[in-house]
């Protein structure tokens, strides 16, 4: 990465930083987060974090996604 590169990526550092607060923020708002263990076929206890919506006046749609690593907040 030549100078002028990292200085840009070392300038957006806080900036970034200030967007990924105010998407967590809005996240808490609107969503409700739980986390629980949920007892596969096998026996496996697979550790699951659920986000529900606030807003119960319309249906909503499901997303399922299963990782093996971790997710941020």
């Amino acid at each position: 990465m030549n100078k002028i590169g990292f200085l840009v990526v070392l300038m957006a550092l806080p900036f970034m930083s200030l967007a990924n607060k105010a998407d967590s923020t809005w996240m808490a708002e609107h969503y409700t987060k739980k986390e629980l263990y949920i007892l596969m076929r096998d026996g496996v206890r697979l550790f699951t974090t659920i986000y529900q919506p606030n807003d119960n006046k319309t249906d909503h749609p499901i997303l399922l996604n299963r990782t093996p690593y971790s997710i941020g907040p």
